[in-house]
């Protein structure tokens, strides 16, 4: 390389350096896209609005949500991987596209721990065993014994194949030696219909969407997946307390953007969401909903992800679960 080249290329490198932080101090100054990738009506979908709403009233630029929906999530977060890591493109990162799916797919077009730059944890959401009132089975314990007695008869629905709904189950006939048919929706708001309908039995899916279904008497909910009870449902037990001591499969999400985002970006999402969560209307929000506040750092949620990577991908292992 001559002098002259060597300079040039000094001297872009340095407009280059001095102009990223420029970006960053400006930000944003144009909308700001959110992919969300599942339908809408799902649980991701509502409180990544809820969050959407809040940051625009605070930064001043719309956050706009973009639902992209396939793949148990990898359409979504493939979106957003490839984007310009300029902050305009974030993903709502969940437990199924940045987790889970790197077990259930022999490949995904990202690395859940190195394409992205994870920013904030914004909840856990914990699932619920929901059935038509006129289901044989009243309580847990005879859903189990029912399912024992007759492998492989009983279908259950979930959100998607791969979904926290999906392997939350997969671990409990893992663990209560039962066998049932898994039929995966497009999202929430479908499964929940055709459960409405007569369609299939039972569901397991996030807590909050059968709610009012359950209040007007419509569903019945056998056991919820966290490991307290739900406030929604004080009366439903847990499956750990139910005969599987330990059992926990909850879902989580949060927001991540691509890989290389500006330090500067990064914090002022995070500190920004963390400043929401404190809102009077999210944490009234949240509990009517049943849904657990996230929080922590951007370092935090990055380790989080690696574990949940680490556990699911041994869960996935022993379970045998698939994708159909």
């Amino acid at each position: 390389m001559t002098d002259t080249s060597r300079r040039t290329l000094l001297s872009l490198l340095g407009a280059a350096a001095l102009a990223r932080p420029a970006l960053a101090a400006t930000w944003p100054d144009r909308p700001v896209t959110v992919v969300v990738p599942f339908p809408p009506g799902g649980s991701n979908d509502v409180v990544t609005r809820l969050f959407a709403q809040s940051f625009a009233q605070r930064l001043g630029q719309p956050f706009v949500i973009d639902n992209r929906a396939g793949a148990n999530g990898n359409i979504g977060a493939s979106q957003v991987n490839r984007a310009a890591p300029d902050g305009y493109m974030l993903l709502a990162s969940g437990n199924g596209q940045n987790a889970m799916n790197h077990a259930l797919y022999r490949q995904i077009p990202y690395d859940s721990r190195t394409g992205f730059s994870h920013i904030v944890r914004l909840a856990s959401l914990p699932n619920a065993i929901v059935v038509a009132p006129n289901f044989p089975a009243k309580t847990f314990a005879e859903f189990i014994a029912m399912a024992k007695a007759k492998p492989g008869a009983m279908s259950f629905a979930s959100p998607g194949a791969g979904s926290s709904g999906h392997l939350a189950m997969a671990v409990l006939q893992h663990a209560a030696g039962i066998e049932l048919l898994h039929v995966p929706y497009r999202g929430a708001a479908p499964a929940i219909t055709d459960l409405l309908a007569g369609q299939v039995p039972m569901a397991m899916i996030n807590v909050d969407i059968p709610l009012p279904h359950v209040r007007n008497g419509a569903l019945r909910v056998l056991a919820v997946t966290s490991e307290q009870r739900s406030p929604l449902y004080p009366d439903a037990p847990t499956v750990a307390e139910s005969g599987f001591p330990g059992f926990s499969a909850v879902g989580w999400l949060g927001l991540s953007g691509p890989a290389g985002l500006p330090e500067e970006i990064v914090g002022t999402v995070n500190r920004t969401a963390l400043e929401i969560m404190k809102e009077p209307a999210i944490q009234q929000r949240y509990a009517a909903s049943g849904y657990v506040m996230g929080g922590g750092t951007p370092q935090d949620y990055a380790a989080f992800i690696s574990s949940e990577i680490d556990k699911w991908g041994e869960i996935v292992r022993q379970t045998g679960a698939s994708l159909e």
